[in-house]
């Protein structure tokens, strides 16, 4: 490394040490009685997305980021993913080169790089200065200060740290301090003082110096840089190792490296004097014993010392420190260090023991694969078998225990057996169990009984009745022990690992949390089918047997993530297309058209990045919060156009929300047809194109209603000018011929009769003639001229001659067109028939290029007719045939004096055919 590192570290350090120190937020320390070694950890290097692995600076902002200062660049880190800023960037840094780091007033955050000062505020970068060393000259006088929790000033050198307590301490690099050269010192919120160091790290803890182990690390690592973040986490930054994180241990394993015979535990228990005896599963028995330096003493059983097998299944502890330990090839007592064995041929109902239990009374329950042996007055009373026959559930065995009621529980493949004396009283589902098949068994205090089962959960035995566990997911998990803490909080070995949950008088849960390796479990994997395989030792600490270790829990030592974590809305996608992110209280607009929407947040919560959970909504679109998980993405599509909010939500690894999240707010603008004024307009046209569908029926109803009404008056007019004129005449001839019948004059009632028939015959005739003009029967099936030409001649005849021609090019018209000009011709010739006289009537029907028209002339008596000639009071033909020809679009000429005959024209557009 330059030269020009080693001579910046210590103005370079102190100036952001001394920033954070306000940025972080009340919280816990790392536990400061925990060994340097102890501590978990995380490391990060190039391989997992640093730009480089020297680590000159670390400061954390308010809204959680951890920001990380390298010499290829500014890097933001969130706990998974890592976002890089430098001169090339977007914002653009002055150089890649960092310093330095200080978190200013309102969370800006001021970066000292190679060239000059920069401002980094809302994602927009302001330069400061060009110095090279602008902002980060701090402590050129070649010391290093800080001030411990307890008010106690410390100043660092070059070579030393003096801590000025009651009387100066001086701790020195090389003797008291490994390495020959202090590079940053960090003071942390229990009062431990952090020394980093060219050649590893250091803790000045109550009056001691504590040293990593020289296999750690960090050990040997050249130290630039330490961090406190607001949980509590001390990140350490070195010259060529990347970045480290150091964390609570919540949970201490002891394995093989702590003397055990085997990292494969089975069961554990406690005797009386304070030893723990630890059953393995292929390499015998450990009794371990704690010294004073937290260390332990482990002495080992196996089948060299006596035992009937390696493999252990079942212990129990009696009085004077006895140990009955089960095997599945019989069962050993080790009493005073001596190993006795006992088999069926002593009386056991068999050799696999799965379960001990050693009473108030001293006996001994002993559970196997056939049954349950009572021992008396063991090592020499007598045996008593339960099994099936006698009552048992089951002859198989396993978790045993005796409540505060004096009642012995016994765990079988059939449900829960429970024995008073000679009473055995079985119960399965049938009696309210989720399962018959029980792996657990806590007696507790208050009388209750918790059972844990297979697949189904955990049950309360109330005294009358079970209850199982409500919570929907927790009615399928695997239970495989359960202790309880002096907090009330109850501790399981599950399928998935370790959890805990508040303890209540019923099997609901409150507060469940699961651990796993993220919180520095080796392994999820918990013992199987072996009693006790946890166990809550005399000072408080819970012991969990596992494939990978024997687990330590301290409950009252056990770190508690009470922060919630802030939440950030790092990247908003619109169609694939990324969007710069509005300042607070401004929304982002976005076009009209787009249809895909993407959401990336992140919570910081570095205690456990990957547990934290996630819920979002975008308001205005959902009714409610979408369960994420652990997803940090979230997707919309096709989402009408609107202002909306999208909102995200946090939950820390121990299930601390923070409820008021983060917001986006964006609006989305309508394509033309989904504007208010498109609807609007949609609206009007919708309304006038049915009003005109409504007006176009009603002319269409009024057109045929006046052509039903022009029939009806052409009928009226028929019947008034010959049917009813021709009954009256019929019925005077009537009268004449009553009268001359009257008077016997027979030869003139003869006469006047045949006046009368002929009045009959004509009155039929013109009835005939007008049913005939009435249905038009060959107007829809002929040509206008066709149909004219039969009208024509129809009308001839009793001293009229009827003519007809046809000029110009047949062209069809419509067919309602055709029936109106039928009528007219059929009403004028009517006319010319019945009060003409006429003796010659000519019918002339022409097309012409423009028109069509129609004449109907006679020589008949004629009338006075003027320009609006119509008919008569009391009849009204030429009315009806004006009516007509309006109907049609024609005009209608009448032309007529008296003496000289009349003349009717019609005159048509040349209309074409409706196809």
């Amino acid at each position: 490394m330059t030269e020009r590192r080693a001579n910046s570290g210590r103005w370079r350090r102190l100036l952001c040490l001394a920033a954070l120190a306000a940025a972080c937020g009340e919280a816990h320390a790392l536990e400061p009685t925990t060994a340097l070694g102890d501590y978990t950890r995380q490391t990060w290097v190039m391989e997992n997305g640093l730009p480089q692995n020297s680590v000159h600076a670390l400061a954390q902002t308010r809204d959680g980021f951890l920001w990380i200062g390298t010499e290829a660049g500014l890097v933001r880190f969130d706990g998974v993913s890592f976002l890089v800023l430098d001169e090339h960037s977007r914002p653009k840094l002055p150089s890649g080169d960092i310093r330095c780091l200080a978190v200013g007033e309102g969370d800006a955050l001021w970066v000292g790089t190679g060239d000059g000062l920069a401002r980094l505020k809302d994602g927009t970068v302001t330069r400061e200065g060009a110095d090279q060393d602008s902002g980060c000259r701090a402590g050129q006088d070649g010391a290093l200060h800080t001030v411990l929790k307890n008010g106690a000033a410390v100043t660092a050198t070059r070579n030393a740290v003096t801590v000025q307590e009651a009387r100066p301490v001086v701790l020195t690099a090389g003797k008291d301090l490994p390495g020959t050269r202090v590079q940053t010192i960090y003071a942390d919120r229990e009062g431990g003082l952090w020394i980093g160091t060219n050649e590893g790290l250091a803790r000045w803890q109550a009056g001691k110096v504590q040293r990593l182990p020289v296999t750690d690390a960090l050990a040997g690592a050249s130290v630039l840089s330490l961090l406190e973040d607001r949980e509590g986490d001390l990140w350490v930054g070195t010259e060529t190792d990347g970045l480290h994180v150091l964390r609570d241990a919540r949970f201490h394993t002891i394995g093989t490296r702590e003397g055990l015979s085997s990292d494969g535990t089975t069961t554990v228990v406690e005797d009386s004097t304070g030893v723990l005896w630890v059953g393995t599963s292929n390499d015998g028995l450990n009794a371990l014993r704690r010294t004073g330096d937290d260390t332990f003493v482990v002495k080992s059983y196996s089948v060299q010392n006596g035992l009937v097998s390696d493999v252990v299944l079942a212990l129990a502890t009696g009085a004077h420190g006895d140990v009955w330990v089960g095997t599945p090839d019989g069962l050993n007592l080790i009493r005073n260090g001596r190993v006795s064995t006992f088999t069926s041929g002593d009386g056991l109902a068999d050799d696999f023991v799965r379960s001990l239990l050693v009473d108030a009374d001293g006996s001994l329950w002993v559970g196997t694969r056939r049954g349950l042996t009572h021992w008396m007055d063991a090592p020499r009373g007598k045996m008593t078998t339960y099994t099936q026959a006698n009552g048992l559930g089951s002859d198989l065995v396993g978790a045993m225990a005796r409540d505060a009621h004096g009642s012995l529980w016994a765990a079988t493949l059939a449900g829960l057996s429970r024995i008073d004396g000679n009473r055995i009283e079985n119960y399965t589902t049938a009696q309210g169990l989720s399962s018959n098949v029980v792996t657990a068994l806590l007696p507790r205090a208050d009388g209750t009984l918790l059972v844990g089962t297979q697949d189904h959960g955990w049950n309360l035995w109330d005294g009358t009745k079970f209850s199982g566990v409500k919570d929907t997911a927790l009615r399928t998990t695997t239970v495989r022990a359960i202790l309880e803490d002096d907090d009330n909080h109850l501790w399981f070995a599950t399928a998935h690992g370790i959890a805990r949950c508040d303890c209540t008088m019923t099997a609901d849960c409150s507060h469940w949390l699961e651990f796993g390796p993220a919180d520095g479990l080796r392994s999820r994997e918990m013992a199987t089918n072996s009693h006790p395989s946890a166990w809550r030792s005399r000072d408080g600490r819970l012991w969990f047997a596992t494939p990978r270790g024997l687990v330590e829990v301290d409950p009252a030592h056990f770190p508690v993530n009470m922060l919630p974590p802030p939440v950030a809305v790092e990247r908003f996608a619109v169609d694939d297309a990324e969007r710069t992110l509005p300042q607070e209280g401004n929304a982002v607009r976005i076009e009209a058209g787009h249809t895909r929407f993407q959401f990336e947040y992140a919570g910081m919560s570095f205690v456990a990045p990957q547990k934290v959970r996630y819920r979002y909504m975008l308001a205005g679109f959902d009714h409610g919060w979408t369960d994420a998980g652990v997803r940090r993405t979230a997707y919309y599509t096709n989402i009408p156009p609107g202002r909306y909010t999208f909102r995200v939500q946090a939950a820390n690894n121990d299930g601390m929300w923070n409820t008021a999240g983060a917001a986006l707010e964006f609006e989305l603008a309508p394509r033309f047809y989904q504007t208010v004024w498109f609807y609007l307009l949609l609206t009007a046209g919708i309304a006038g194109l049915v009003v005109l569908l409504l007006k176009r029926r009603l002319l269409a109803a009024e057109r045929e209603f006046s052509a039903v009404l022009g029939e009806r008056n052409r009928i009226a007019r028929e019947i008034h000018d010959t049917l009813a004129q021709g009954y009256v005449g019929i019925s005077v001839q009537l009268e004449v011929l009553a009268e001359l019948l009257r008077h016997s004059k027979v030869d003139a009632a003869a006469k006047q009769l045949d006046v009368t028939r002929g009045h009959v015959r004509e009155g039929l005739a013109e009835a005939r003639q007008s049913i005939w003009a009435l249905r038009s029967q060959d107007a829809g099936e002929k040509t206008l001229p066709v149909t004219l030409r039969r009208a024509t001649e129809q009308a001839g005849g009793r001293g009229l001659e009827a003519g007809f021609a046809i000029h110009g090019a047949y062209r069809p018209l419509p067919p309602g067109m055709e029936r109106e000009i039928l009528r007219v011709a059929q009403e004028a010739l009517h006319n010319v028939k019945k009060h003409a006289a006429a003796r010659h009537v000519w019918v002339r029907l022409e097309y012409g290029p423009a028109e069509l028209a129609l004449e109907i002339r006679d020589d008949g008596r004629g009338f006075a007719a003027g320009e609006n000639a119509s008919s008569p009071t009391g009849h009204f033909g030429l009315t009806g045939m004006r009516e007509r020809a309006a109907v049609i679009g024609g005009t209608l000429e009448v032309t007529s004096e008296p003496g000289a005959g009349t003349t009717v024209r019609l005159y048509m557009p040349a209309a074409r055919e409706e196809r």
